[in-house]
């Protein structure tokens, strides 16, 4: 019988070496090019997160293999396979690797069963943060996230009495001109601050409302971060010049942003665990 199972396990877990094989040239892709775009420069990361997160919930390797047929786990993993090949062929690298999530997604599901999978489901889930978008939704979601930073920007300068005026997502202030390029619109920290959003949210042991809400929580932390970003831009570059803004501070801002909207974060989660403690002592 303890034969069996090992042979069992050895079988699991050279199906995922064989996976992980099968995925080699997609990985090479993404490390070629596909992460070099400036809005994924962190897909390294998220890839690093995935496997800490496997190992972290590694159990589910050595759960007894589930004997059933499970045809609905069977068709993920050919839906996986569908998309895997048809990225291939015509060299959308987005529906390659998407195609990571639904192979180990059905793949475990059919091999381990319902329990093995509720253990991954997360860092299965979590590998999307690491797929490049189509450049079309980048420009469909930077867009808007660039007025919103300009418009609300405009209006704090103007009430704290700076004489500023704007031409969509042009600001002039004093003899200067700054553009709200795609780097202050939010994106590029918007997916990554999503990405450690919801990796935080999901080791707290909290209730999966208030991970769900702590995570969401990321979106408007990640927009007032930069709205403030650019405001304290746009007025180093009226005192002290444009040489002094668009130098140290702008390329240094994007890491103050990051820290500070991970501490807005761990606020968020600080005042709801004290709202829970509150809760329980009533």
């Amino acid at each position: 019988m303890q034969a069996q199972i090992i042979k069992t396990h050895s079988l699991t877990i050279l199906t995922y070496l064989a996976l992980a094989a099968l995925f080699v040239p997609t990985f090479y892709k993404l490390f070629s090019y596909g992460w070099r775009q400036a809005d994924y420069s962190h897909g390294p990361l998220i890839l690093g997160a995935f496997l800490w997160l496997l190992w972290r919930e590694k159990k589910f390797i050595s759960m007894p293999t589930d004997t059933k047929f499970h045809l609905s786990y069977l068709c993920v993993i050919l839906f996986g396979l569908f998309c895997y090949v048809m990225g291939s062929i015509h060299k959308a690298l987005l529906v390659e690797s998407f195609s990571i999530i639904p192979i180990f997604i059905g793949t475990t599901g059919f091999l381990l069963g319902r329990q093995a999978l509720a253990m991954v489901l997360f860092p299965a889930m979590f590998l999307v943060f690491l797929i490049p978008p189509p450049l079309f939704f980048i420009d469909m979601v930077t867009s808007p996230l660039k007025l919103i930073v300009a418009k609300t920007s405009e209006i704090f300068l103007h009430i704290a009495g700076y004489t500023i005026n704007r031409n969509g997502v042009l600001l002039f202030i004093g003899d200067y001109t700054i553009v709200v390029g795609d780097a202050c619109s939010g994106l590029r920290s918007l997916v990554s601050l999503l990405a450690v959003g919801a990796l935080y949210a999901y080791l707290q042991n909290i209730s999966n409302l208030k991970k769900a809400f702590l995570f969401l929580s990321i979106i408007p932390i990640s927009i007032i971060a930069n709205i403030i970003r650019l405001i304290v831009l746009a007025l180093i570059t009226y005192y002290y010049g444009e040489h002094a803004g668009q130098g140290f501070f702008h390329n240094f801002s994007g890491l103050l942003l990051f820290i500070i909207a991970i501490g807005c974060l761990v606020l968020i989660d600080v005042f709801l665990n004290r709202k829970t403690v509150y809760a329980d002592n009533r």
